[in-house]
């Protein structure tokens, strides 16, 4: 059990931290070791699951057994990783050294009150979990692939030989579950009940970050006080099954959540930050941009209406900035960058 923990804290902190480094030290904006870590993060996160998501539908569309779709994800992930740690030694190597030499940022009464309300949640959530009725096909499928090395070929509910829905195959979310219960000889129930909402607070709580940054810089005041309403409005946010803090609180299992909770509020966060760049220099970088398709592709891991969702996200913004800054090279590149998680809608199209 505690190797299996071990090896879960590695896959679900370390390694996406090692992921998103490249594009955290990329970011002139990145200060300070907290900044840093929390962008790495996220970053990583969404860039493993891009990965995730093209390895494992290529596998499903090849009725390719679980394991054989793990071997496939790994090698693709590690040559992934390979190029961006080659990346940060060759071109970032003194900015690390830069961001971890400054000194520690303080942090404001209110960020404390935030961070406290944060750690509430976190505990609450294992506390107070409970089984909702998405489970009996999420998590079962989960189980499934696990326990016969098979995905999306038999029923969740009987155990029986089936097609499922190409909705399901192409959004394939709970193999995430399983590659995690595989790595870590932790059941999927049991994974997805504990340490699932754990990892899916702290990725929804480090996107409010980023964001309260890109909105308020440095005054660690406002941003204090933006994350604490933030908390609240999370907290007494669960007033039904549907909105976005059931999911991250109650639901955290599920690909749903992940979509609503992290992948669709980060997707904002990076539209929020290509505005503030052509508004204030004309241009924005190769990094945003890069970060736009693997966020589509993030999405449509999640939900099959996850890709849809984020290329309208992105199509909107494109074109509020095409009109506000009469600039059209940039948000062309937006529409285009976000296209391969359109490949995945146009799938279920034609195939589901």
């Amino acid at each position: 059990m505690t190797s299996g923990i071990l090896i879960l804290i590695a896959m679900e902190l370390l390694l996406p931290i090692l992921f998103g480094s490249v594009f955290a030290l990329s970011d002139e904006n990145v200060t300070g070791r907290k900044h840093f870590f929390l962008s790495s993060l996220v970053n990583g996160q969404i860039v493993l699951y891009a990965v995730f998501q093209v390895t494992t539908v290529w596998s499903i569309l090849h009725s390719i057994k679980f394991s054989y779709a793990v071997k496939r994800f790994v090698p693709a992930a590690v040559a992934v990783l390979t190029v961006l740690i080659v990346i940060v030694i060759v071109k970032y190597r003194k900015r690390f050294a830069m961001i971890f030499k400054g000194k520690p940022e303080k942090i404001s009464f209110w960020g404390i009150i935030g961070f406290l309300l944060f750690v509430f949640m976190m505990v609450m959530s294992f506390l107070m979990t409970y089984t909702d009725g998405d489970d009996a096909y999420y998590v079962t499928t989960a189980a499934e692939a696990v326990v016969s090395d098979t995905m999306y070929a038999k029923n969740p509910y009987s155990g029986i030989g089936t097609i499922s829905s190409f909705r399901y195959k192409a959004a394939p979310y709970p193999m995430w579950l399983a590659l995690l219960s595989q790595a870590s000889g932790i059941y999927p129930t049991a994974l997805a009940h504990t340490f699932f909402p754990w990892t899916m607070i702290l990725l929804s709580f480090s996107v409010l970050f980023l964001m309260a940054r890109n909105l308020f810089g440095g005054d660690t005041k406002k941003r204090g006080i933006f994350l604490f309403f933030a908390s609240v409005l999370i907290m007494f946010g669960d007033y039904s099954i549907y909105p976005a803090e059931n999911f991250l609180l109650a639901r955290a299992r599920q690909g749903k959540a992940a979509l609503a909770a992290f992948v669709l509020p980060y997707l904002v966060c990076l539209m929020i930050r290509i505005a503030k760049q052509l508004g204030e220099k004309g241009r924005c970088g190769i990094r945003e941009l890069a970060l736009i398709a693997f966020t589509g592709l993030a999405a449509s891991l999640c939900s099959t209406i996850g890709g849809a969702l984020s290329l309208a996200l992105v199509s909107v913004s494109a074109l509020v900035m095409a009109v506000t800054y009469k600039k059209l090279k940039i948000p062309a590149l937006m529409v285009a960058m976000n296209l391969p998680a359109a490949a995945f809608v146009l799938l279920y199209i034609v195939k589901g």
